[in-house]
């Protein structure tokens, strides 16, 4: 009550701010604002380049739609949850978003600028200034319309690795901003032996390929209308993929293998009962040995979509990027946390943005019963714990 807000993030350390609460929300009112913003100018941008294509659902949309889009999207209940509880979330996502926007918009010095101060917020966030660098090199590449020469993607990869090739120093002129800021990590990690600040022994990297998995139910979860819509058309992806054995089977056995060797269970998803994944581990996910295997139809669905619309509406390269991107942020978390997930939804989101005004709003249903649910709970569901300690001697409260 007295205004101290204390935060342990990623990096196990406490953040104190000493300010008062009304300043805090405030703060935080003001970044919710600036996220819609920053997420209209990122639809309108995106929605120009966006292919009409009915056999898949993809249609142009329009200015309102896209205002829809982003009003819906900034109501994402993750996003909404630690809004109110003032967590570095909001600030990473904010900062990533408008690096990104100034990108796509060409003021690269800018977005170079605002990528290192997302990265403040959360190390983990450089990634996705390599993502934004990445992306302003295939949207050179397609600009320069030599991809439109053929059709099969080892083909399109030669050109593309050959245009890399011939105006190289071009490409590091154009990304010297991004380059600047990825090297200051690079002597960053050196520096601090290590991408943590905090207490490295409880965030220590692993190979926890399942993370991904678990990032397709994620998003299966948070996008329910839009996978229900996508039945209509998902028979064209599934033949494509029918005649394509080979890629079925690569898809099954690498998810076997990660389920089977590289399955982690971190000591504070089994121990903090706090968090709604403590509930979903137990009641869910581990609720027997084989329900992730169950689960796996439902995730290649799931990861079927999204390579379908993201190659659709922008490119093979870009959507080899996004999961190159979201497989470096989540796989080496050993901890099983949907905030990791909460920038790779969204970017995910912004890029296939949504048409249907009957999906948007029962989207915004959606996001709007969950927003209630998770806001009472925290209000008015509280338990002591057995052995209360010093950081934590009030009552705990249900949270994501």
């Amino acid at each position: 009550s007295s205004g101290i807000n204390a935060e342990y993030g990623v990096t196990g350390k406490p953040n104190i701010h000493w300010c008062s609460l009304e300043k805090l929300r405030f703060v935080n009112i003001v970044m919710s604002v600036l996220i819609f913003l920053v997420m209209y100018t990122i639809f309108r941008k995106l929605s120009r380049r966006l292919k009409d294509d009915p056999g898949l659902g993809i249609q142009p949309i329009h200015r309102t739609c896209c205002m829809m889009n982003s009003l819906v999207l900034s109501c994402f209940p993750l996003l909404y949850f630690y809004n109110l509880l003032y967590y570095t979330d909001v600030g990473s996502v904010l900062f990533v978003l408008s690096s990104y926007s100034c990108s796509i918009r060409n003021h690269h010095l800018k977005s170079a600028m605002l990528g290192a101060i997302s990265v403040l917020f959360r190390q983990t966030n450089i990634i996705w200034v390599g993502f934004t660098a990445g992306t302003v090199v295939i949207r050179d590449i397609e600009n320069r319309g030599l991809l439109l020469q053929c059709d099969d993607f080892v083909s399109q990869m030669g050109i593309a690795v050959r245009v890399i090739l011939r105006y190289f120093w071009q490409y590091v002129y154009l990304l010297l901003p991004y380059l600047t800021v990825l090297s200051g990590f690079a002597v960053f990690i050196v520096w601090n032996k290590g991408i943590v600040v905090g207490d490295k022994s409880a965030h220590t990297a692993v190979l926890h390929f399942p993370q991904f998995l678990y990032f397709l139910l994620f998003l299966t979860a948070f996008s329910l209308p839009h996978m229900v819509q996508r039945l209509r058309h998902s028979h064209m992806t599934v033949l494509y993929y029918v005649f394509k054995p080979v890629h079925v089977l690569l898809f099954f056995v690498s998810a076997l293998l990660a389920l089977y060797l590289f399955k982690y269970e971190h000591p504070y998803l089994l121990a903090d009962n706090r968090h709604y994944t403590f509930y979903i581990w137990r009641k869910i996910l581990n609720r027997t040995p084989l329900i992730m295997y169950y689960l796996l139809p439902l995730c290649f669905y799931t990861f079927l979509n999204m390579v379908a619309l993201l190659s659709t509406v922008h490119s093979k390269f870009f959507t080899l990027l996004y999961f190159l991107c979201v497989a470096s942020q989540i796989v080496p978390q050993g901890l099983l946390e949907f905030r990791y997930f909460i920038l790779p939804y969204i970017l995910y989101r912004l890029h296939v943005p949504q048409h249907s005004w009957v999906v948007l709003f029962l989207e915004l249903c959606q996001y709007t019963l969950i927003n209630l649910i998770t806001v009472k709970l925290f209000l008015n569901k509280t338990f002591d714990w057995d052995s209360p300690n010093e950081l934590s001697p009030n009552p705990q409260r249900f949270m994501w």
